[in-house]
């Protein structure tokens, strides 16, 4: 389902990533781990055409964008897989002045041109998915971390996305309020939902994840299944990395 060759990003001098290599499956949830500005989520950016690759290429269910297509078709071509990939933020990115049910039909309205009706109607279905029907008319200030943070997955699902990436969506909430998204990002896991997670919850990278991938330096030092990543690093960077993020 996605597919990425010799991707690389600068910004003038510095080099984000490094010819970054990949390749996910449908259905796979994939956990990116690694120390803070190892380029995680600036790999996430590029797979939703947030950033632009400066080398190399990215393959999204069979559409290509490489660093050699002119400028117009690039973006063209990055406009159709965003279309397709649903992405959930590290700050929630809310619309302060519109309800709950308002952020997720915001999208369906002015993206999808649904009429109003369906959208609202599609909208409670995806509140309702992640447990937040009964906010519906509730503005986000009115609403905890986790509540929004939740609503912003409503609105990313509401885009009926084949992919969901996932930047740090748990690192701005209360640690009593990271459970509540945790829970529905399994839940989606157990629907079949492809993934693409950034995060720092070692815990969930481990029970849910088919594919671990540990980035360093802008570069992918070790991917394998959780199991083996956890008790068995191959790296000697991986294992420095987990004695100091793992509770054992």
């Amino acid at each position: 389902m996605i597919q990425t060759r010799g991707l690389s990003k600068t910004f003038g001098t510095h080099t984000v990533l490094h010819e970054i290599d990949l390749n996910i499956q449908a259905g796979e949830i994939v956990v990116l781990l690694g120390p803070s500005g190892s380029g995680k989520s600036t790999l996430l950016r590029c797979l939703n055409g947030l950033e632009d690759l400066s080398a190399g290429s990215i393959e999204v269910n069979s559409i290509e964008v490489t660093s050699t297509m002119k400028l117009k078709e690039r973006q063209q071509r990055m406009l159709q897989i965003r279309r397709q990939t649903g992405m959930v933020f590290q700050q929630f990115n809310l619309y302060p002045h519109k309800t709950a049910l308002g952020n997720v039909t915001e999208s369906l309205r002015m993206v999808k041109k649904l009429e109003r009706t369906h959208a609202r109607h599609v909208g409670e279905r995806m509140l309702s998915r992640v447990g937040l029907l009964e906010k519906k008319d509730q503005y986000p200030s009115r609403l905890s971390g986790g509540q929004q943070q939740r609503v912003g997955i409503a609105r990313a699902l509401a885009m009926e996305p084949e992919i969901i990436l996932f930047d740090e969506p748990t690192s701005a909430l209360d640690p009593e309020l990271v459970g509540e998204v945790l829970d529905v990002m399994k839940s989606l896991a157990q629907e079949g939902m492809t993934m693409i997670v950034v995060t720092h919850e070692m815990k969930f990278a481990r029970q849910v994840a088919n594919k671990v991938i540990f980035m360093d330096e802008g570069r992918i030092i070790e991917q394998s299944d959780p199991e083996s990543f956890f008790e068995r690093p191959a790296t000697e960077r991986a294992q420095r990395f987990l004695s100091k993020v793992m509770d054992y």
